[in-house]
């Protein structure tokens, strides 16, 4: 939590919802790229290069809101991890809890989530802080806003929907990286 609010006061995020991901990280120094990584096991890897870090974001899913979390989750690797070795579960569970408090920050978001599972309001909050439903819950969750088993609870039902595999409301398109091309333009 206080290292993504570093991060967000350092980069000069305003309070709510963070804006465009792989902008704030290309504004940065930070080079984006969106390959097809061709498995399930990985959706994005970054190269704390000290002269310009890179992340990778996958381009197989074509999901805005995982996507989002992808970068915010590789930008809390490069933070907090440098060029420790990466994909042990502890530091993973670091990078995501680094994810969720950038993209969703606990005095900005506490109050806005709901109790229980109340899916008209989760969906607008999913269109406000373009975030997946499941990042909302688990958030939820995490600051103790939702029980343990009302968390549960609606896991099951949105599982039940299908919803763990495709959630409703579609935000668009994942946000796309320009500064690569503008290098590779420029040459």
């Amino acid at each position: 939590e206080a290292i993504a609010a570093r991060v967000r006061q350092a980069w000069g995020i305003p309070p709510g919802p963070a804006p465009d991901m792989v902008g704030l990280l290309e504004s940065h120094g930070v080079v984006v790229m969106r390959l097809p990584l061709g498995t399930a096991d990985v959706d994005a890897f970054s190269l704390p290069f000290t002269d310009r870090p890179v992340v990778v974001l996958g381009s197989d899913k074509n999901d805005r809101a995982r996507s989002r979390f992808d970068a915010a989750h590789e930008l809390g690797h490069l933070v907090m991890h440098g060029e420790q070795v990466w994909g042990i579960p502890e530091v993973e569970k670091q990078a995501h809890r680094f994810a969720a408090a950038l993209l969703m920050p606990r005095d900005d978001i506490y109050s806005q989530l709901p109790e229980r599972a109340d899916w008209p309001l989760l969906f607008e909050m999913k269109r406000d802080w373009q975030v997946s439903l499941a990042a909302l819950l688990m958030r939820a969750k995490t600051l103790e806003r939702m029980s343990d088993a009302n968390y549960l609870t609606a896991v099951k039902a949105a599982s039940a929907r299908g919803w763990r595999r495709q959630e409703p409301v579609p935000l668009g398109i994942p946000e796309q990286p320009r500064m690569l091309s503008k290098i590779m333009n420029s040459r």
